[in-house]
């Protein structure tokens, strides 16, 4: 398949996300003392169904894996979470942490009173046609191959400060870290990724990682362009 005739689509996800309000474009999760709780909720909403793709970008071909499930609170609602990878393997992992991330942020929003969490959409750029009769609700990536040269793109591009915010979610309490940057295909425009985790400094790491994927979407945004 040649980039040429290589089909993407745009998805828009909505995240719901702790703390003030803030622009993001990539949102990561990080949990220790709270993943159980997660882990709960997914063993009660595991996936239902899943499909496999094979899409072929300019340099490499790459797996993509649908995970079709019901959202945990409304089983009327039919979701799908997206992952990319180099393989079937990397696929599958990036797409059961999309359900799981997608998972902790009802969990999480769930038990935040009125202006505690906000609602923000990212757009990504996806290989492949949009998911049948399903809500996407999150995308994520596991492209090794991609990794030196993302590298080297957040080596030039880093991040120019951050903020912490503290939420207390319930009894549960999230750290929310904001770094904020250049677009490096736009100088003039700020950009902002968040990291949320229970502990400071998983917030931080994930919050870089965050960054490593906002540079990521970039290049499948170039290469539907291509």
């Amino acid at each position: 398949m040649s980039a040429a005739n290589t089909i993407f689509h745009t998805a828009t996800v909505e995240h719901h996300l702790p703390g003030p309000p803030a622009e993001m474009s990539a949102v990561v999760y990080n949990l220790q003392y709270t993943e159980p709780l997660v882990t709960d909720l997914v063993e009660r909403n595991p996936p239902a169904s899943e499909d496999t793709h094979v899409v072929g970008l300019p340099d490499h071909d790459l797996v993509r894996v649908n995970l079709y499930g019901q959202h945990p609170e409304d089983p009327k609602r039919r979701l799908c979470v997206i992952g990319i990878g180099d393989d079937e393997e990397h696929a599958k992992k990036a797409a059961n942490g999309a359900w799981f991330d997608y998972h902790a942020s009802v969990l999480f929003t769930g038990k935040l009173g009125e202006g505690g969490a906000f609602k923000r959409s990212i757009r990504y750029r996806v290989p492949g046609v949009p998911a049948q009769r399903a809500t996407t609700v999150r995308v994520a990536y596991d492209v090794q191959h991609m990794r030196p040269r993302v590298e080297t793109a957040v080596a030039r591009n880093m991040p120019t400060h951050d903020e912490c915010h503290v939420v207390q979610a319930g009894e549960l309490t999230l750290m929310r870290v904001d770094l904020f940057g250049r677009d490096p295909l736009d100088s003039n425009r700020r950009v902002c990724v968040a990291g949320i985790a229970d502990r400071h400094y998983r917030a931080m790491a994930a919050a870089e990682q965050a960054w490593a994927d906002y540079h990521t979407f970039l290049r499948f945004a170039a290469a539907a362009l291509a």
